[in-house]
């Protein structure tokens, strides 16, 4: 099962190949996004109000078929476990970033991201590239 970071969910909405190809060979049940991503991605789309009406469908089509994650108790103990790792290596990653990161660890899920310089830093954390 795959956690899909915001750059995967921009990826599929710009038609990636890869992506598409491998969002298309899962079943939906198996692709999951965090409350986190879904806030970054409305955040997003309400900076560019102009053509959210061309992507509203996709986003709303992508929602409806998927999970999401919210962001429990047992996902903030695990985001605060992940950021000290981080900060006692001087590794620090985007404050999303380590949220999303327990959303996947907590949950057991594949991070799905080509945001690999950040998400590499999480120990125990499995990645893959669909980009």
């Amino acid at each position: 099962m795959y956690l899909l970071d915001t750059c995967v969910i921009s990826d599929f909405v710009k038609g990636n190949e890869n992506t598409l190809r491998k969002v298309k060979a899962l079943a939906p049940s198996l692709l999951f996004i965090s409350t986190i991503t879904q806030m970054e991605i409305e955040y997003g789309l309400k900076r560019i109000e102009e053509r959210r009406h061309k992507i509203d469908p996709i986003i709303g089509s992508l929602y409806s078929c998927i999970n999401i994650l919210p962001f429990d108790e047992k996902t903030a103990l695990c985001a605060a476990a992940i950021r000290v790792d981080l900060a006692k290596t001087g590794q620090l990653i985007g404050a999303y970033d380590f949220l999303i990161a327990a959303s996947a660890l907590t949950n057991n899920l594949v991070m799905v991201t080509a945001n690999l310089s950040e998400f590499s830093r999480v120990n125990r954390l499995t990645i893959e590239n669909w980009r």
